[in-house]
């Protein structure tokens, strides 16, 4: 098992697919204030901890453990194109109530039209293991905004590249390895007041950061290894606070260990904006 779960990339992924909260009350026609500091708290919960294709929480319920988790993120705007976001994210083990998790992270962004570019670095530690487990990443996000009448359609890429440690020294994922995801997010909003949909599909490429099943013993490997698709309905329940249920489904054929060919989860989330 190699859990790992570093929040940047959710960060990340907000910038190519836009937060669900200010996709919702721009469905419903409200107007956002520019100010420096902004925020937002989100509690949420996986039925699955599925991280780049890999079941990461194996072993309860007849495959993996649901998770549960807190985030807060702080955004500094110094210019209408530029922005600081750092932030933190918790999280325990449903199932697997020995699982804890903590990660702290910052990205900076740029807004060029439709286009976002994003530099992110991100700490993350798993700390029910002894003297812990932990991983330093540099990550790098682009995305491009295509509308379409009301609806948004946005094409992007990830790359995450791992400082280390490496395994035996408190690392859990080979050093200096690296991981590549291309996506495509949507944004449709609904006929329904502050409601909006967003599916989303991904492909996943590793260059030696999971490990394949294939081998003997199992070992990281380089190549493409799943696809994943997924929607989410967000919507707000009122000016500051939004609710974003979602269902996903993966597929992997490169044997990633502990996971199966196909696997559905779902969870949902509450966000609260500031």
């Amino acid at each position: 098992m190699f859990p790992r779960h570093f929040r940047v990339e959710k960060t990340l992924r907000s910038i190519l697919c836009g937060l669900a909260f200010a996709t919702s009350t721009a469905s419903a026609g409200e107007e956002t204030s520019s100010t420096t500091w902004s925020g937002n708290l989100s509690t949420g919960w996986d039925s699955l901890y599925m991280f780049r294709g890999v079941n990461q929480l194996p072993g309860f319920g007849g495959y993996g453990s649901s998770l549960s988790w807190t985030s807060l993120t702080l955004v500094w705007s110094p210019t209408e194109v530029d922005s600081l976001s750092i932030g933190k994210w918790a999280a325990f083990g449903v199932g697997d109530t020995d699982y804890k998790e903590l990660d702290a992270y910052a990205v900076y962004t740029r807004t060029l039209g439709a286009i976002s570019l994003s530099l992110g670095y991100a700490f993350y530690a798993v700390l029910n293991e002894p003297g812990g487990l932990f991983s330093h990443d540099l990550n790098f996000a682009a995305g491009y905004e295509v509308r379409w009448g009301t609806a948004t359609i946005t094409p992007g890429l990830l790359y995450a590249f791992n400082l280390g440690p490496r395994p035996g020294d408190g690392g859990y994922v080979e050093q200096l390895s690296s991981y590549l995801e291309f996506r495509l997010d949507g944004n449709i909003p609904l006929p329904v007041r502050a409601v909006s949909l967003t599916p989303w599909a991904t492909v996943g490429f590793n260059f030696r950061h999971n490990v394949t099943g294939r081998t003997d013993p199992p070992s990281p490997f380089v190549g493409g290894d799943h696809i994943s698709l997924g929607v989410a309905l967000p919507f707000a329940l009122r000016e500051s606070v939004s609710i974003a249920p979602y269902v996903a489904t993966s597929f992997e054929w490169s044997d990633l260990v502990d996971t199966r060919p196909v696997t559905f989860w779902g969870g949902t989330s509450v966000t609260v904006a500031f």
